[in-house]
């Protein structure tokens, strides 16, 4: 053991560096560290809805946020088209950005570092440490080192080393989409529109995800598409051929390149997304998971970003809270926030989630919501709520 800190974060994504600069923030020691340098890239929509932009916010980076690409509504192809635009809620933006996660990231774990906490990148971590209890009291590092923590946050991602390293499971654990994208060139004007098809199919079945086609600025989009792993033939799509179908669906004008040349030129990435909390509860003794390594992304549309950072920042939170109000064994007040936070809107995911992925039924809910004109009802019809920022 060669140091100790108060709370040590493992993964220098959204979730970790919001909660690594919440708890220095709230008076901890903080070590943060990822196996990256950074910049570095994630596969990623690269969308910001109007939630995510409050939290930046609240973190003191709105006025760095804002110099991105500025994404003002959402278009749908159902396959008729038609617009949400964002809300105006109070305390809250009305808008979204495109930024790229090497931006994104980068900003974030700046932004920790400029707070306070200690901050290691190219420092992998590979699995926890523990007592004779079973409780979490550091982690090992790739080199073997150790190093002691009162409270770890593990936000090391989807095949989350300190989840693996404690053998944890959970009963919402087979909950997952699979993504494809790459960013490229578009001969269109920029928009201030998120785009979103949700008519992709497999052998003649309506798949339970959708295509996007997100701007970036400056002539550029993320292209790419999502499926969740409830229909039950999703092992035998090729991603890559299905984002090639889809791609050829878009305007010939805006000169897309083949998916050929993006996986020749590795522009295509992949990824699978765990969603609906696949470590419950959020939390073991001393230990809280955040991000992708709770599976905090959203069941039914696949949005992590705003997720992985209102995780971050609550786990940050929490953890100094207990840690001066009883010491690092119970976390219970973490998973009560995320409950009270995202317990509803969850297990409505998961059920959304099993019944998309019979084809019958996806095309049915797409049928109607072609032939429906209420914007609001087909915001709820979508998503459960009123409107796209709750992404």
């Amino acid at each position: 053991m060669t140091d100790r800190y108060d709370v040590v974060v493992a993964g220098g994504g959204p979730a970790g560096s919001a909660a690594a600069w919440q708890a220095v923030r709230n008076g901890a020691r903080v070590l943060l560290c990822d196996k990256a340098e950074f910049p570095r890239d994630k596969p990623c929509g690269d969308g910001l809805t109007p939630r995510a932009v409050s939290y930046l916010q609240k973190m003191g980076l709105g006025d760095e946020v804002a110099r991105f690409h500025r994404l003002n509504r959402a278009t749908i192809f159902s396959p008729s088209e038609w617009e949400l635009s964002f809300p105006n809620r109070p305390g809250m933006p009305d808008h979204g950005h495109g930024i790229r996660r090497t931006q994104l990231d980068t900003m974030l774990i700046d932004h920790a570092a400029s707070a306070g906490a200690d901050v290691r990148q190219g420092e992998e971590v590979v699995g926890a440490v523990t007592d004779e209890d079973g409780r979490v009291t550091g982690i090992t590092l790739k080199g073997g080192e150790q190093v002691r923590a009162d409270a770890v946050i593990a936000a090391d991602g989807a095949y989350s080393p300190v989840k693996r390293s404690l053998k944890l499971d959970s009963r919402y654990h087979g909950y997952s989409a699979i993504a494809i994208r790459a960013e490229m060139s578009a001969v269109r004007p920029d928009s201030d529109s998120l785009d979103i098809h949700l008519k992709i199919s497999h052998r003649g079945d309506q798949l339970p995800g959708y295509g996007w086609v997100f701007p970036l600025g400056d002539g550029r989009v993320n292209v790419g598409l999502g499926y969740v792993n409830s229909y039950r033939h999703w092992k035998q799509i090729n991603a890559a051929e299905l984002l090639g179908q889809f791609m050829a669906t878009l305007p010939p004008d805006w000169e897309l390149p083949p998916v050929g040349a993006l996986q020749k030129s590795k522009a295509l990435q992949g990824w699978r997304l765990p969603m609906g909390f696949t470590a419950w509860p959020p939390w073991r003794p001393g230990v809280l998971f955040a991000g992708d390594a709770m599976g905090a992304a959203r069941p039914v549309s696949g949005a992590g970003i705003s997720k992985a950072l209102q995780s971050g920042l609550a786990a940050g939170e929490c953890a100094v809270a207990a840690l001066a109000n009883g010491g690092p064994t119970d976390f219970t007040h973490y998973e009560q926030a995320v409950n009270a936070t995202w317990g509803r809107e969850y297990r409505r995911g998961r059920m959304f989630h099993r019944l998309v992925g019979v084809p019958a039924l996806t095309t049915a809910g797409l049928t109607v919501l072609d032939k429906v004109a209420h914007p609001r009802f087909r915001a709820r019809l979508l998503f459960w709520e009123n409107t796209l920022s709750g992404s």
